[in-house]
């Protein structure tokens, strides 16, 4: 039997025999594949990047016997003239959907992204209004991000602020980091499928599973914090507080679960956490440029 398990320790939430016996009957399996909406505001989409690496189940799994994508700006076919004919249609019927929302929402500059000659922001408010849930699909989404960073001049919105400001009620789901984790897209489309309901959000709507602990606290390196061992210089060992990680005020699972099959993460890549997945990302300097005299270049050193 095909299991998907989302996040270390969690426990299978749907077996693939089930999902198929739900395709077949979904009246008697108490459930039905919801469709999927796709939109991309100011952003890059590193997110849809990311979300094609997830690795518990194949994309194709997830977008056919999973759900059903109606449209992703990168991954449909659907082009020209198909695409207002499809979003349209939708919005005016009263067919259940969720509506994933990545980027953000440039409202002081409209035209700065559109679609189908409409300012992105008319669609995510018709589509928002009649979906079932919508889910902000990394930081961009979810608080601006580097979409808002100061100087500038988009006015660039979080989805949630959008909502907010057009009195649109519909219920929300946070996914902050930059890129988005597939994993917790995947974890909260899935709870939703099988419950009907959103997962345990916090007050930021942000699932409690994944943004409970700060960076910090499961960091690899906290005993050298524990020790007071502070690294003075990128690539060496110890605590990365005094290069300026933001470990302490970011919440999210990122090094327990990494990027990439957990290939790597920020911390392990020896550099400190940029706080990306946090609501005041970006901050003024995120990197250490080639020549700052904090980077010891092309080896570790080790204390005594």
């Amino acid at each position: 039997m095909y299991q998907l398990v989302i996040a270390a320790g969690a426990a299978p939430l749907l077996s693939f025999d089930e999902l198929l016996a739900a395709e077949a009957n979904p009246s008697s399996a108490g459930w039905s594949r919801p469709d999927l909406v796709w939109l991309q505001g100011a952003g890059c989409s590193g997110c849809s990047t990311s979300f094609l690496n997830v690795e518990q189940i194949t994309i194709l799994d997830f977008l056919t016997y999973f759900t059903r994508l109606l449209y992703h700006p990168n991954l449909s076919s659907t082009t020209g003239e198909q695409v207002p004919q499809i979003l349209n249609k939708l919005a005016a019927s009263n067919k259940a959907y969720i509506l994933i929302m990545e980027g953000a929402i440039p409202v002081a500059m409209p035209h700065a992204c559109m679609m189908a000659d409409l300012p992105i922001g008319d669609w995510v408010g018709r589509l928002a209004s009649k979906a079932s849930i919508c889910i902000a699909a990394g930081t961009c989404a979810a608080s601006g991000g580097v979409s808002k960073m100061a100087g500038t001049l988009t006015g660039a919105a979080a989805l949630d602020d959008f909502l907010r400001q057009r009195g649109i009620k519909t219920p929300l789901v946070n996914l902050p980091a930059c890129p988005m984790h597939p994993e917790h897209l995947v974890y909260t489309l899935l709870h939703f499928i099988k419950s009907k309901s959103l997962p345990d959000l916090d007050d930021a709507r942000r699932p409690r599973q994944f943004f409970t602990h700060s960076v910090h606290e499961r960091c690899p390196r906290y005993p050298a914090f524990q020790a007071r061992d502070f690294a003075q210089r990128i690539g060496e060992e110890g605590c990365l507080l005094d290069l300026g990680c933001q470990g302490p005020v970011t919440y999210n699972d990122c090094v327990a679960i990494g990027y990439c099959g957990n290939t790597n993460n920020c911390v392990r890549a020896g550099h400190p956490c940029i706080g990306c997945a946090g609501e005041l990302f970006p901050r003024p300097r995120l990197y250490h440029t080639h020549d700052d005299p904090k980077i010891k270049t092309g080896i570790i050193v080790k204390k005594s």
